[in-house]
């Protein structure tokens, strides 16, 4: 501590130590305690803050070293996987039709197993109602799994031809809400 700092203490232990002994007996020790007595001490309080305050300003700051958090376990969402497949299989290639081919195939599975479970058939009665195309009410759907299906009507092929989405997408998305009806309906 500088030799001002020391005096600025001294001072203000002296003040405290009066200060304290006039409160205990009730007494000024002399001194008047007018304005010019009181402007005093809070200046030399004044004074004593701010060196404080300087103080703080110059001293580096101690602060903690955190290591990186922990990372998460990134699990794939169900039916990632089916989605990258199916957008995957839009274009007019030769590998998008073997996509298409290869999604209609898993599509085909999917719903010989939702028959089997949920209606309770065996898998060559799945099959004969997919292949009849009785197994859902949706025409878009039946059609897309059977060829024997008779196609839609002209009013629902107009609607698809002029959609934004590709035909191929709409199919796929018929057949796979009415999978999904067939396995509600079954519960």
């Amino acid at each position: 501590m500088s030799l001002t700092g020391r005096l600025l203490s001294l001072m203000a232990l002296v003040a405290v130590g009066v200060g304290l002994v006039s409160v205990v007996l009730r007494q000024t020790f002399g001194f008047s305690l007018t304005y010019t007595f009181v402007t005093l001490v809070g200046a030399l309080a004044i004074v004593q803050g701010l060196r404080y305050v300087s103080r703080r300003r110059q001293s580096e700051y101690a602060e903690t070293e955190t290591g990186d958090p922990e990372q998460r376990f990134r699990v794939p969402t169900p039916g990632d996987e089916f989605d990258r497949q199916v957008s995957s299989a839009l274009g007019w290639s030769l590998r998008n039709v073997s996509e298409q081919r290869d999604v209609r195939s898993r599509l085909h599975r999917t719903a010989v197993d939702v028959l089997v479970i949920h209606e309770h058939c065996s898998p060559d009665e799945a099959e004969a109602h997919i292949r009849a195309g009785t197994w859902t009410d949706d025409v878009i759907a039946a059609g897309f799994l059977s060829e024997e299906v008779p196609t839609p009507p002209l009013r629902t092929r107009l609607r698809l031809l002029f959609r934004r989405e590709s035909r191929f997408l709409v199919q796929v998305r018929h057949t796979v809400d009415a999978i999904v009806s067939l396995r509600e309906v079954g519960r």
